[in-house]
């Protein structure tokens, strides 16, 4: 478990990989909200992972 700020308020939040179903859908708007992951992907021969903050209870 972490504790991340996103919004106003730090909340608890489970952190996975995306699995690859999820990185084909995320990663094409993960590079249009910040262009320089394509560039950063073409220079690594490293398949950049996907993070997904899950939300916990409290």
């Amino acid at each position: 478990m972490q504790v991340a700020r996103v919004g106003e308020h730090p909340r608890p939040y489970r952190a996975r990989t995306a699995d690859p179903d999820e990185r084909a859908r995320l990663w094409p708007l993960a590079v249009r909200a910040y262009r320089g992951y394509a560039g950063y992907q073409r220079k690594t021969d490293r398949q950049i992972p996907v993070v997904i903050l899950e939300p916990l209870e409290r």
